[in-house]
Protein backbone atom coordinates (compact mmCIF):
# COMPACT_ATOMS: atom_id res chain seq x y z
CA UNK A 1 0.00 0.00 0.00
CA UNK A 2 1.48 3.34 -1.07
CA UNK A 3 1.22 6.64 0.74
CA UNK A 4 -1.42 8.90 -0.77
CA UNK A 5 -2.38 12.45 0.05
CA UNK A 6 -6.16 12.03 0.32
CA UNK A 7 -6.79 15.74 0.53
CA UNK A 8 -10.09 15.64 -1.38
CA UNK A 9 -11.60 12.57 0.32
CA UNK A 10 -13.90 12.58 3.32
CA UNK A 11 -15.23 10.00 5.76
CA UNK A 12 -18.26 9.39 3.48
CA UNK A 13 -20.19 7.30 5.99
CA UNK A 14 -23.67 8.02 4.61
CA UNK A 15 -22.44 7.41 1.06
CA UNK A 16 -20.89 4.04 1.83
CA UNK A 17 -23.94 3.05 3.86
CA UNK A 18 -26.26 3.84 0.92
CA UNK A 19 -23.90 2.01 -1.45
CA UNK A 20 -23.86 -1.09 0.77
CA UNK A 21 -27.65 -1.04 1.12
CA UNK A 22 -28.06 -0.83 -2.65
CA UNK A 23 -25.49 -3.56 -3.35
CA UNK A 24 -27.03 -5.97 -0.82
CA UNK A 25 -30.38 -5.66 -2.62
CA UNK A 26 -28.89 -5.66 -6.14
CA UNK A 27 -26.13 -8.26 -6.21
CA UNK A 28 -26.18 -8.85 -9.98
CA UNK A 29 -25.68 -5.34 -11.32
CA UNK A 30 -23.45 -5.15 -14.36
CA UNK A 31 -22.19 -1.58 -14.14
CA UNK A 32 -21.97 -0.27 -10.59
CA UNK A 33 -20.74 3.14 -11.72
CA UNK A 34 -23.73 3.72 -14.00
CA UNK A 35 -26.23 2.40 -11.44
CA UNK A 36 -24.79 4.65 -8.73
CA UNK A 37 -24.88 7.62 -11.09
CA UNK A 38 -28.39 6.96 -12.41
CA UNK A 39 -29.89 6.40 -8.93
CA UNK A 40 -27.78 9.10 -7.23
CA UNK A 41 -26.68 6.60 -4.59
CA UNK A 42 -23.79 8.86 -3.56
CA UNK A 43 -25.85 12.08 -3.27
CA UNK A 44 -23.67 14.17 -5.56
CA UNK A 45 -23.73 17.81 -6.60
CA UNK A 46 -21.75 17.63 -9.84
CA UNK A 47 -20.04 15.20 -12.23
CA UNK A 48 -16.68 15.90 -10.53
CA UNK A 49 -18.24 15.31 -7.12
CA UNK A 50 -19.59 11.97 -8.37
CA UNK A 51 -16.21 10.93 -9.75
CA UNK A 52 -14.40 11.74 -6.50
CA UNK A 53 -16.97 10.03 -4.28
CA UNK A 54 -17.37 7.01 -6.56
CA UNK A 55 -13.63 6.29 -6.78
CA UNK A 56 -13.27 6.55 -3.02
CA UNK A 57 -16.35 4.48 -2.14
CA UNK A 58 -15.59 1.81 -4.75
CA UNK A 59 -12.07 1.40 -3.35
CA UNK A 60 -13.40 1.02 0.21
CA UNK A 61 -16.16 -1.40 -0.84
CA UNK A 62 -13.57 -3.95 -1.97
CA UNK A 63 -12.75 -4.59 1.70
CA UNK A 64 -16.33 -5.30 2.75
CA UNK A 65 -17.78 -8.78 2.66
CA UNK A 66 -21.56 -9.08 2.37
CA UNK A 67 -21.64 -9.79 6.10
CA UNK A 68 -19.73 -6.58 6.91
CA UNK A 69 -22.02 -4.66 4.56
CA UNK A 70 -25.02 -6.05 6.49
CA UNK A 71 -23.51 -4.89 9.79
CA UNK A 72 -22.67 -1.48 8.36
CA UNK A 73 -26.24 -1.01 7.08
CA UNK A 74 -28.20 -2.55 9.95
CA UNK A 75 -26.18 -1.78 13.10
CA UNK A 76 -26.11 1.43 15.09
CA UNK A 77 -24.23 4.32 13.48
CA UNK A 78 -21.15 3.97 15.70
CA UNK A 79 -20.72 0.33 14.62
CA UNK A 80 -21.15 1.38 11.00
CA UNK A 81 -18.59 4.14 11.40
CA UNK A 82 -16.08 1.70 12.90
CA UNK A 83 -16.55 -0.56 9.87
CA UNK A 84 -16.10 2.43 7.57
CA UNK A 85 -12.91 3.35 9.44
CA UNK A 86 -11.72 -0.23 8.89
CA UNK A 87 -12.08 0.28 5.12
CA UNK A 88 -10.20 3.59 5.35
CA UNK A 89 -7.36 1.94 7.24
CA UNK A 90 -7.29 -0.79 4.58
CA UNK A 91 -6.76 1.80 1.85
CA UNK A 92 -4.82 4.66 3.46
CA UNK A 93 -1.38 3.70 4.70
CA UNK A 94 -0.56 6.97 6.46
CA UNK A 95 -3.71 6.87 8.60
CA UNK A 96 -3.16 3.19 9.40
CA UNK A 97 0.42 3.86 10.47
CA UNK A 98 -0.67 6.76 12.68
CA UNK A 99 -3.16 4.46 14.41
CA UNK A 100 -0.61 1.67 14.72
CA UNK A 101 2.48 3.68 15.60
CA UNK A 102 1.19 6.68 17.56
CA UNK A 103 -2.21 5.80 19.03
CA UNK A 104 -1.27 2.22 19.91
CA UNK A 105 2.08 3.23 21.44
CA UNK A 106 0.49 5.95 23.58
CA UNK A 107 -2.32 3.65 24.65
CA UNK A 108 0.12 0.98 25.80
CA UNK A 109 2.06 3.53 27.87
CA UNK A 110 -1.17 4.78 29.50
CA UNK A 111 -0.86 8.15 27.76
CA UNK A 112 -4.36 8.66 26.38
CA UNK A 113 -3.93 12.13 24.90
CA UNK A 114 -2.96 13.04 21.36
CA UNK A 115 -1.91 16.62 20.63
CA UNK A 116 -1.44 18.66 17.47
CA UNK A 117 2.32 18.23 17.86
CA UNK A 118 1.89 14.43 17.70
CA UNK A 119 0.24 14.72 14.28
CA UNK A 120 2.86 17.19 13.04
CA UNK A 121 5.80 15.09 14.27
CA UNK A 122 4.32 11.99 12.69
CA UNK A 123 3.98 13.67 9.27
CA UNK A 124 7.56 14.97 9.47
CA UNK A 125 8.82 11.54 10.56
CA UNK A 126 7.08 9.95 7.57
CA UNK A 127 8.54 12.63 5.29
CA UNK A 128 12.00 11.61 6.52
CA UNK A 129 11.19 7.96 5.75
CA UNK A 130 9.38 8.31 2.44
CA UNK A 131 10.11 10.38 -0.66
CA UNK A 132 6.40 10.28 -1.48
CA UNK A 133 5.45 12.05 1.77
CA UNK A 134 8.52 14.29 1.52
CA UNK A 135 7.30 15.54 -1.86
CA UNK A 136 3.87 16.52 -0.57
CA UNK A 137 3.47 20.28 -0.40
CA UNK A 138 3.24 21.90 3.02
CA UNK A 139 -0.43 22.63 2.29
CA UNK A 140 -1.05 18.94 1.51
CA UNK A 141 0.68 17.88 4.74
CA UNK A 142 -1.53 20.27 6.73
CA UNK A 143 -4.67 19.00 4.99
CA UNK A 144 -3.60 15.40 5.66
CA UNK A 145 -3.32 16.18 9.38
CA UNK A 146 -6.88 17.57 9.28
CA UNK A 147 -8.09 14.47 7.38
CA UNK A 148 -6.37 12.11 9.83
CA UNK A 149 -8.03 13.88 12.77
CA UNK A 150 -11.45 13.79 11.07
CA UNK A 151 -11.26 10.14 9.99
CA UNK A 152 -9.99 8.91 13.37
CA UNK A 153 -12.53 11.01 15.29
CA UNK A 154 -15.51 10.01 13.14
CA UNK A 155 -14.37 6.38 13.23
CA UNK A 156 -14.23 6.35 17.02
CA UNK A 157 -10.50 5.99 17.72
CA UNK A 158 -10.18 9.57 18.98
CA UNK A 159 -12.48 12.00 20.78
CA UNK A 160 -11.84 15.72 20.37
CA UNK A 161 -11.49 17.44 23.74
CA UNK A 162 -10.53 20.89 22.51
CA UNK A 163 -8.68 22.42 19.58
CA UNK A 164 -5.46 20.45 19.10
CA UNK A 165 -6.18 17.96 21.90
CA UNK A 166 -7.73 14.49 21.50
CA UNK A 167 -8.39 11.56 23.78
CA UNK A 168 -7.75 8.00 22.64
CA UNK A 169 -11.03 6.08 22.67
CA UNK A 170 -10.87 2.35 22.26
CA UNK A 171 -13.65 1.48 19.80
CA UNK A 172 -16.25 -1.12 20.57
CA UNK A 173 -16.15 -3.72 17.82
CA UNK A 174 -18.78 -6.43 18.08
CA UNK A 175 -17.37 -9.98 18.37
CA UNK A 176 -19.22 -11.00 15.20
CA UNK A 177 -17.52 -8.22 13.25
CA UNK A 178 -14.10 -9.09 14.68
CA UNK A 179 -14.66 -12.72 13.71
CA UNK A 180 -15.75 -11.82 10.17
CA UNK A 181 -12.71 -9.60 9.63
CA UNK A 182 -10.47 -12.26 11.15
CA UNK A 183 -11.90 -14.93 8.81
CA UNK A 184 -12.33 -12.94 5.61
CA UNK A 185 -10.67 -9.57 6.01
CA UNK A 186 -7.48 -7.78 6.88
CA UNK A 187 -6.37 -9.13 10.27
CA UNK A 188 -3.49 -6.68 10.63
CA UNK A 189 -5.88 -3.74 10.25
CA UNK A 190 -8.08 -5.20 12.98
CA UNK A 191 -5.06 -5.50 15.29
CA UNK A 192 -4.22 -1.84 14.70
CA UNK A 193 -7.80 -0.83 15.55
CA UNK A 194 -7.83 -2.86 18.75
CA UNK A 195 -4.38 -1.64 19.89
Amino acid sequence: MKYRAVTSENFYFSEIKRACKFLLKNKDIEDMREEFKERDILDVTSPNNFKRKYLCVRKRLTYLTDELKEYLVNSDSQTGKVINLYTILCTERIILEFADEVIKEKYHTYDYLIYQKDFNRFIEFKADQSDIVKNWSEASKKIMVVKMKNFLTEGGLLTKLEEGKYKITRPIILPEIREEIHRNGEKEILKAMLY
